[in-house]
């Protein structure tokens, strides 16, 4: 018998509130030895590498792999210029989407 995936809700106050932040602060910081190693080693033998393009398109790409339904909510916020973050206080139902399978 085949196993449902887990089901993992969207809480839309707080997804309007998380893109408000992300769009007032969209830097992020982690720590990783190996990363900065690979990504200096390209920094500095790839005319106009770019550090931070590089990773933005990783960690993109790796998080609409794990979280697709999720990145899609995102960006469509994004896109409406989010005005739905404005009226953060309004109570919208939870939806729910299904998490990849190994996901944590």
């Amino acid at each position: 018998m085949k196993r449902k995936k887990p089901v993992e809700k969207i809480d839309d106050k707080m997804l309007r509130k998380a893109v408000a932040t992300a769009k007032n602060q969209p830097r992020l910081a982690f720590y990783s030895p190996l990363a900065a190693a690979v990504l200096n080693y390209k920094k500095n033998t790839v005319p106009r590498y770019s550090m931070s393009d590089e990773l933005a398109k990783i960690v993109e790409a790796a998080l609409r792999q794990k979280y697709p339904a999720l990145t899609q909510r995102v960006k469509r916020l994004m896109k409406s210029g989010n005005k739905e973050a404005k009226g953060a206080e309004t109570k919208r139902p939870v939806q729910e989407y299904p998490e990849q399978e190994g996901g944590s």
